[in-house]
């Protein structure tokens, strides 16, 4: 088997190391990391049925539109609770709402339950670079008042979350017309979003890792 079906077939799977790291630490884990756990329980989930669907010939898109929602509002209140004041709770309940109607409507209206949930994607990619963003810039201030170790954790979630939402969002975005191109092509693209999933989850290994020394 040649690197980029190797990394395209089994490269998500690097999901496990953080994945167990997360579940065996889950009692001394911040409110914070114990939604990244679950972040994490969704996305193994995920992958599992997805790979299983896709081997039995079903489609399972429709399973992404799901992962999707649920993604949203984990990391959400991920970046409303270690950013605080992040929005008002009006406003973070407004936005979770907005989202939720905005991923029915794209499903049942604007694209398909079938078809790769473009918008929604696409605008989730756009909202959580924006909060990593902010607690970058929110960062500077706050050193003093959080730990050292749990602030450089989550520096390391945070720079991971940015460069996977940066990245994937050109192929959010564009997926209509990379869906018209040559196969080898198209390999070529969404292996790319492969690697950049396990620098993503290579990041947030990282974290656990430094969180689970202080």
């Amino acid at each position: 088997m040649e690197l980029k079906a190797f990394l395209f077939n089994y490269g998500p799977w690097i999901i496990i190391a953080p994945f167990v790291l997360a579940v065996v630490r889950y009692n001394h884990l911040s409110k914070e990391l114990k939604i990244i756990t679950w972040y994490l329980v969704l996305s193994v989930v995920t992958q599992a049925v997805s790979l299983l669907l896709w081997k039995k010939s079903i489609n399972n898109l429709p399973l992404l539109h799901v992962f999707t929602l649920l993604e949203f509002l984990l990391l959400f209140t991920y970046y409303s609770f270690q950013s605080k004041p992040f929005l008002p709770r009006f406003w973070l309940y407004l936005v979770m709402i907005l989202f939720l109607s905005f991923s029915v409507l794209d499903a049942f209206v604007l694209e398909n339950l079938h078809n790769f949930n473009i918008y929604t994607r696409s605008l989730e990619a756009f909202i959580f670079i924006g909060c990593s963003v902010h607690w970058f810039i929110r960062s500077l201030t706050i050193e003093s008042e959080v730990d050292f170790p749990e602030q450089n954790a989550l520096k390391y979630l945070n720079a991971g979350f940015f460069i996977y939402f940066s990245g994937s969002l050109i192929l959010f975005a564009f997926s209509n017309y990379i869906n018209y191109l040559g196969q080898p092509l198209l390999m070529n693209i969404w292996t790319l979003h492969t690697l950049l999933l396990i620098v993503l989850y290579l990041f947030i290994f990282t974290g656990f890792w430094k969180n689970s020394r202080k």
